[in-house]
């Protein structure tokens, strides 16, 4: 595995129907930002709120790993089944053999099998995909790689996105601890499809070495629940990321499909733990993004956005507040510097898109007064002192 760069931006899904800004002959920025209609943001925001999450009556997940691996999978194989047996996952290993002619293919079967199963059974049920070991970016795609065998992740995720009426009934987990696996969340549904990746697309992993994992981070995660009934995997996230330690990357979370959140039900309800706290040191608002609603105050009936909004966000529950830190006017819309936690964050990014600023550690280092820059002032447009004005 290499070692980890700088963050970057997780991608976003956006199921609100962001409309892009006409375009204008300027070079920047090269984009025109993703625009929401606040009545519509407001509608999906609160689904969200609103929902409980998809409760899963049957739960089977598959743990993927190579023959003859060498990032130490075998051990995360047996960390993440404990996470299985925690949640009453039933879970099947399959190893990728390095003989193997068509790896990908015999996978593809597997999982197709499955998610049948699943179907048959006609019972709500949530499928989690787990794969651990090297990855790599081949013309622009993912793939899981060992020995010069690889398998596309492309191939495995149209599985998911199938139209077969098995697969529409089936809520769907990925967790990914590779290389570059942050590139597994490119690309309206009742189900769920969500992929929690180990980095963005550009970086290499932390080791299992150095303990700060996705896999041993998630293990963790899952401990300090302990004791609820259940838990979200918004929540899980959080917690993955409060674990990061700085010189890690920041784990990817994206909802491909979906409204309703993924519940996970613990199998053991005993009260042995608390609900994980942040420590006195950690920020809870301490994701920082972009986001931009349509309205500008020289349009009739848009003058009054940024306070529509204030009052659209209210109502939501502890888990989704946010904190706006700053906003301002364009051409054609508002945007809004947001503050939230990484829950927040896994939960609104569900229906909207959010531009990702960054991670921040506490709050602003700057005074919220303006700082004035002194101009220079030149003789021509120096005032006259009193007195010595020109005489005409």
């Amino acid at each position: 595995m290499s070692e980890p760069s700088d963050p970057v931006s997780p991608a976003t899904s956006h199921h609100s129907a962001p409309v892009p800004l006409p375009s204008t002959p300027v070079s920047f920025p090269s984009r025109a930002p993703r625009v929401h209609h606040l009545p519509v943001l407001k509608a999906d925001l609160k689904k969200v709120a609103a929902s409980r999450g998809n409760v899963h009556a049957r739960k089977v997940a598959i743990l993927i790993r190579w023959e003859n691996d060498t990032t130490g999978a075998e051990e995360d194989i047996i960390t993440i089944g404990k996470v299985m047996e925690t949640f009453d996952l039933q879970y099947t290993d399959h190893i990728l053999k390095a003989k193997d002619p068509t790896p990908g293919w015999n996978l593809s079967a597997k999982i197709r099998k499955m998610i049948l199963d699943c179907y048959h059974s006609k019972l709500h049920s949530v499928f989690v995909f787990y794969y651990v070991g090297h990855g790599a970016i081949v013309d622009g795609n993912l793939y899981f790689i060992q020995d010069g065998k690889r398998v596309s992740w492309s191939d495995i995720r149209a599985d998911f996105f199938s139209e077969d009426d098995a697969v529409r009934h089936v809520d769907i987990l990925g967790v990914i601890d590779c290389c570059y696996s942050g590139a597994a969340t490119r690309a309206q549904a009742s189900r769920a499809i969500q992929v929690m990746a180990a980095c963005g697309p550009n970086e290499g992993t932390s080791p299992r070495g150095q303990k700060a994992s996705l896999t041993m981070r998630l293990f963790g995660a899952v401990q300090r629940f302990k004791g609820q009934s259940s838990v979200f995997t918004a929540a899980l996230f959080q917690e993955i990321q409060r674990q990061k330690p700085r010189t890690a990357p920041s784990a990817v979370f994206e909802t491909l499909s979906g409204t309703q959140p993924i519940r996970l039900v613990f199998n053991d309800h005993a009260p042995s733990s608390r609900i994980p706290r942040p420590s006195s040191h950690v920020n809870e608002k301490h994701v920082l993004v972009k986001l931009t609603l349509h309205g500008h105050s020289q349009i009739p009936g848009h003058s009054e956005v940024l306070e529509s909004f204030k009052n659209a966000i209210q109502d939501l529950p502890p888990s989704m507040k946010v904190e706006i830190s700053d906003a301002y006017e364009t051409d054609q819309s508002i945007f809004l510097i947001i503050g939230m936690s990484w829950e927040a964050w896994s939960l609104w990014t569900m229906v909207a898109h959010l531009d990702f600023v960054g991670v921040t550690l506490g709050p602003s280092l700057m005074s919220r007064r303006l700082v004035e820059v002194p101009v220079p002032v030149s003789d021509e447009n120096r005032h006259p002192s009193h007195g010595k004005g020109k005489v005409e």
